[in-house]
């Protein structure tokens, strides 16, 4: 069978390697033969979806296989119908945490013959199996599709508890050469990324707190790979592929800290050097300095803490429950081992304030934090701050395509006051003499020193990041461009 993976370009400013497709794609090699697989990711090639749908077409697969989050959504069911258009027996499959979150939209479109839920490599073999046996998918858990005009939902997948069943991702499908070339998307959700050769590794999936705006797509029990498995990953990317720089993108790589002292006490003893990156959050309260001195030494220099509120009363509305105190204080740890640190932020909660969001913004401005990114809340479809929000009957029928902007308003607030807040926040944080020399100290290579002069500029005047070209270096960033941007922020009116 031909198999084509791919996810669509977006607003998303970062390409991490997908390392979904590349999980699903290692795992079919493992238990079938004679599949023939190429993974294309117009993410990062800035591939819109008339070029990519050129490229499926060439390539004539047997079956498309898309992964989107949920503000890519417009942009997949557009590039389904253009797929459909020009390969009309292809079939076409749909993974992620957009489907996993809203399934009854996203097989709404008849363009998309079957979507995945939750965790899909046990699903998509026993499809691809099924395909080969005459197509008979009543007894797959994990997926959703039309029969006979009628929508059948089989549930949600059982999870792979043993994580080392899965094999290394597939990175012989990535085209590496072009990541390292720098001519596409940032390969890193880090900002700050050091070497241009750098890639995303997961260790774990899942996560067992009960945040209520947070996706479900792995669970709430936390599923460990083995350090063993971890170090051959690591061995191949360094050994085979060149890798200088990874980002660890767990949920909350530190929730087993004896595993975390392991990790990185093997890459001492196997002789792997990298510079590396937490850049999903770290849980705040699960770090000592034991462990954050044995992350310097191993060539971590880049962490992010997940803090969303500095009000106590929010922190236990939205089960993030944060220990304020206790998170102050290591970021003050992380400051003084020499790590530098990013923090996250959200404001626009049901019902939240606007003493509350500036009790938010006081936290951030007086902590240690490097740089600092102020979201306004998205509430996606089915998660628990969603159905909150319907059952406080709001409005939630927006779609969301951009996480800076306005998509639902659940706060207290006006739409223009939430926004003026929203900037007053990056204003607030940035107008630091101190934070400027760090930010600019920090990152010599990626940007360059008016590439870190713009980078604040804009983010204290929009909140956003610059955006770049195909095919241009971001040293090369016209100076007049990103001014210009800079002075044009994107804001709702009311």
């Amino acid at each position: 069978m031909r198999i084509f993976f791919t996810r669509p370009d977006s607003e998303i400013v970062a390409a991490p390697a997908p390392l979904g497709a590349m999980s699903l794609a290692a795992y079919i090699r493992k238990h079938r033969q004679g599949d023939e697989m190429r993974l294309y990711d117009a993410r990062v090639h800035y591939a819109d979806n008339s070029e990519l749908t050129s490229i499926i077409k060439d390539y004539s697969p047997d079956l498309l296989c898309i992964t989107a989050f949920s503000l890519e959504a417009e942009t997949v069911h557009d590039l389904c119908k253009q797929v459909r258009d020009v390969l009309p027996t292809c079939k076409i499959f749909l993974g992620g945490p957009y489907p996993t979150s809203d399934p009854e939209t996203a097989l709404d479109d008849d363009n998309i013959d079957m979507i995945f839920i939750g965790e899909g490599e046990v699903s998509f073999l026993e499809v691809l199996n099924a395909m080969d046996n005459g197509g008979n998918y009543e007894d797959i858990k994990g997926i959703s599709y039309r029969q006979n005009g009628t929508t059948v939902n089989n549930g949600y997948a059982d999870m792979i508890d043993d994580l080392d069943d899965i094999p290394v991702p597939a990175w012989d499908l990535v085209d590496l050469d072009y990541v390292y070339s720098r001519k596409g998307k940032r390969a890193m959700m880090n900002k700050l990324q050091r070497h241009k050769e750098a890639v995303s590794v997961f260790t774990t999936r899942g996560c067992p707190y009960q945040c209520t705006y947070c996706h479900n797509v792995f669970g709430k029990k936390l599923r460990k790979r083995s350090v063993d498995h971890v170090i051959e990953e690591l061995k191949i990317l360094q050994n085979k592929y060149g890798v200088r720089e990874i980002e660890f993108l767990d949920d909350i790589f530190n929730m087993d800290l004896e595993r975390a002292h392991q990790i990185f006490d093997r890459m001492k003893e196997e002789g792997l050097h990298f510079e590396i990156t937490f850049p999903n959050g770290l849980r705040s309260e699960r770090m000592d300095e034991e462990l954050l001195r044995k992350f310097k030494e191993g060539g971590v220099y880049w962490i992010t803490v997940a803090i969303e509120s500095g009000s106590p009363r929010v922190q236990k509305a939205i089960k993030k429950n944060v220990n304020l105190d206790k998170a102050q204080e290591n970021i003050d740890l992380l400051s003084k081992v020499g790590i530098n640190c990013n923090g996250f932020f959200m404001m626009g909660f049901i019902d939240e304030t606007e003493e509350e969001i500036m009790q938010t913004i006081k936290f951030a401005a007086k902590s240690k934090l490097m740089i600092a990114s102020f979201f306004i809340l998205t509430p996606f479809p089915n998660t628990e701050i969603y159905h909150q929000a319907l059952e406080a009957g709001k409005d939630m029928s927006a779609r969301y395509s951009d996480y800076h902007d306005i998509s639902v308003n659940l706060s207290s607030l006006s739409n223009k006051r939430l926004w003026q807040l929203n900037k007053l926040a990056y204003r607030k944080f940035y107008f630091s003499p101190k934070r400027v020399f760090l930010i600019l100290k920090a990152n010599p290579f990626r940007i360059g020193l008016l590439g870190g002069i713009l980078y604040l500029f804009r983010m204290v005047l929009t909140g956003r990041e610059l955006k770049k070209k195909k095919n241009q270096p971001l040293d090369q960033i016209p100076e007049t461009a990103a001014l210009a941007e800079s002075h044009r922020p994107k804001g709702p009116k009311g």
